[in-house]
């Protein structure tokens, strides 16, 4: 699926530069009706999303997604610090074996 973009947040409405070191925020488009109801149950109570425990699947699938819809994530800094996080565990890792 391709990425979508919030409404309003591309470069030139934001006033960014066509290469602009800032990265633009893009939102991952994801199917919850696809997901099994334990799977957004188990969503809802991870993130104590706002809904009944026992609300129907279309109620788990609006909060979820709304929830989801929500996050923004700069996905040059998460990757920077996976990256970093794994290259200073490494020796943790070899260490027990893996």
């Amino acid at each position: 699926m391709a990425p979508r973009q919030k409404h309003g947040s591309s470069a030139a409405g934001s006033g960014l530069q066509p290469g602009s070191q800032q990265a633009l925020v893009k939102h991952t488009q994801l199917d919850f009706n696809a997901l099994n109801i334990q799977v957004l149950r188990r969503y809802r109570q991870a993130f104590k999303l706002n809904v009944k425990a026992r609300s129907s699947k279309d109620d788990l699938v609006l909060a979820a997604s709304r929830h989801f819809n929500n996050y923004m994530v700069d996905e040059v800094d998460t990757i920077a610090r996976f990256l970093y996080t794994v290259h200073s565990n490494k020796e943790k890792v070899t260490s027990v074996g893996y």
